[in-house]
């Protein structure tokens, strides 16, 4: 695996800064806000309120946590035996009375985000461990950890475990985490050690590196802790050869792990996920667009009867699959794309559109109206108050001097969205009746990927991207724009406000495309991805400063479908 290639900036900073007033009230509103949804969707919905709640304290001040930590493990106790305890409104009281600090830095919980990695998973993964002694000491590493560690622990009692659980958040950079223990932990750990416990770390990776298991790992080593008791519960199964922290295969195989068994609860159906869909929407395998296959949420094509086809997305479990869901409805009312429906455990369907996926030669007059259409309805019906665009500078000014180009970006603000984030040509359906749909449109404006809230220039940058539009083809286009949405993003002149965004918006392609084929190397995906890869980086060598080409000179090379 190349380093050049993972020296590149393609995820963003997920934190946010929230009061935490407003986190403990999202909490304890929880259950009213869930009326219509199955008992099990409400109590995985408070679940994550707390787990995020009790991290969020655990960070700023550890001592103000106990409360909370003990809601999480009540929810977490009533999602694996499907009860609530007997003292859960007293635990609610105590919640509702206790003091929380002004300010709060929250994470996304990827896993119930985007990966559909249901909580209950880490219930189940016990099975496996049948040496497991009476004594167990669990810890969780922050963020997702703190949910995951009282589902684990809870799951445990239920066997008729004596668990316990803390949690820690490994510090240092991503290659190389450290793990230090409170000294309230290491009384923990010294009494799990004296009572032969053993210890489970839990946590939704391992990530590219693997360091902050090994480094929790180490530290309970150095904390007295027999190798033999640690074990490594993760979300999925790891190449130790492919972490990129120092000696990491060999460090990782010191331990035992075990591998959670998938989701808890799929709908009944073919899998298409992992860019498994494009056998239904193209012909021909040569043509498939280039995608990173482990990052795409998880779908399902499910035929209800026989008239009938749904496809099941998984948008996120409680709060974090709300906004996409009300945002693929407004996509849907304005007639931009399939209406969705909210299904249990955090999918979504939407009816099987009869049709193809699109391709850049299918670009015309009628579509670039139809995508400067949805521009315009996007300033307007995604708009917020404020973006900060700096870590989005940020990563074009790293990206382009990481790849070699000396091409400067300055990005300004005009109409801060939920940008769609993803144009690309075969993200649009044309369907059998001649209709053109906008698919996926509610997710990846805001996930963990670039841009997050920035300008609608994003979009409009990648629809001419994508779309590989010509000089006259790209006028017509921000023309059209301008005319339906009253925004002027400037024409394609060297420093116009949309100029500086497609060279960011280009580079970031091209830096998204390098790090998911070192990702995938091995895999069929890889040369697709390289080759997107190079085609992103000979548009940023043509650039000459005022974008792409003109159509009547030597026009740049053309992306894959």
């Amino acid at each position: 695996m190349s380093v050049r290639g993972l020296n590149l900036l393609v995820f963003r900073d997920g934190r946010r800064r929230v009061k935490g007033a407003d986190l403990k009230l999202a909490l304890l509103e929880e259950p009213n806000r869930s009326s219509g949804a199955s008992s099990t969707d409400v109590r995985i919905s408070a679940l994550l309120r707390a787990g995020e709640l009790e991290c969020a304290i655990a960070d700023a001040d550890a001592h103000r946590a106990t409360p909370f930590v003990a809601l999480t493990d009540a929810l977490a106790k009533a999602l694996v035996d499907n009860h609530l305890p007997g003292n859960f409104e007293e635990l609610e009281r105590a919640v509702a009375e206790s003091s929380v600090p002004e300010e709060l830095s929250v994470s996304t919980a990827e896993g119930f985000a985007y990966y559909a990695l249901h909580p209950l998973a880490y219930s189940r993964v016990l099975e496996k461990l049948l040496d497991l002694r009476k004594r167990v000491v669990v810890i969780g590493i922050r963020s997702i950890g703190a949910t995951l560690s009282a589902v684990t622990a809870a799951a445990a009692q239920s066997r008729g475990l004596n668990a316990v659980r803390f949690t820690v958040r490994p510090a240092g950079h991503p290659y190389n985490r450290y793990t230090e223990f409170l000294p309230c932990q290491l009384q923990v750990i010294q009494s799990g050690i004296a009572h032969q416990g053993q210890f489970l770390i839990v946590d939704e990776g391992p990530g590219l590196s693997g360091s902050s298991f090994l480094s929790v790992a180490e530290a309970l080593e150095r904390a007295g802790v027999a190798r033999q008791d640690i074990f490594l519960l993760c979300a999925h199964e790891p190449n130790p050869n492919a972490l990129c922290s120092a000696n990491a295969a060999e460090r990782w195989r010191r331990f035992r792990h075990e591998t959670v068994t998938g989701q808890a609860c799929v709908p009944s159906g073919d899998f298409i996920g992992g860019g498994q869909w494009r056998n239904r929407l193209f012909q021909d395998e040569s043509v498939w667009p280039p995608i990173w296959s482990t990052m795409e949420r998880v779908k399902y094509l499910v035929s209800a009867d026989s008239s009938e086809r749904r496809l099941f997305k998984f948008g996120g479990f409680g709060h974090y699959g709300d906004p996409v869901f009300e945002r693929e409805q407004r996509v849907a009312v304005a007639g931009f794309g399939p209406m969705p429906r909210l299904e249990e455990s955090g999918f979504l369907s939407y009816p099987w559109l009869r049709g193809r996926a699109m391709a850049p030669n299918d670009l015309s007059r009628e579509v670039i109206h139809r995508l400067a259409e949805y521009c315009a309805f996007r300033v307007q019906a995604f708009a917020i108050d404020q973006a900060d665009l700096k870590p989005l500078q940020e990563m074009a000014d790293h990206n382009l001097a990481e790849l070699g180009f000396r091409r400067p970006v300055s990005l300004t603000l005009e109409h801060p969205v939920i940008a769609d984030g993803h144009m690309q040509p075969h993200e649009w359906v044309l369907t059998q009746e001649g209709q053109i749909f906008k698919t996926d449109s509610g997710s990846h404006g805001d996930d963990h990927f670039y841009p997050g809230p920035t300008d609608i220039a994003w979009d409009l940058a990648g629809a001419m991207v994508e779309w590989q539009m010509n000089a006259a083809q790209s006028e017509e286009f921000l023309q059209l724009y301008r005319r339906a949405s009253g925004d002027n993003p400037g024409s394609r002149d060297p420093g116009s406000r949309i100029d500086d965004f497609v060279r960011a918006y280009t580079v970031f392609r091209c830096a998204y495309c390098r790090m998911a084929a070192n990702v995938m190397q091995g895999a069929a995906e890889q040369a697709r991805l390289e080759q997107a890869s190079a085609i992103y980086a000979a548009s940023l060598e043509a650039d000459s400063g005022s974008g792409w080409l003109p159509a009547e000179e030597s026009e740049p090379a053309k992306l894959p479908v």
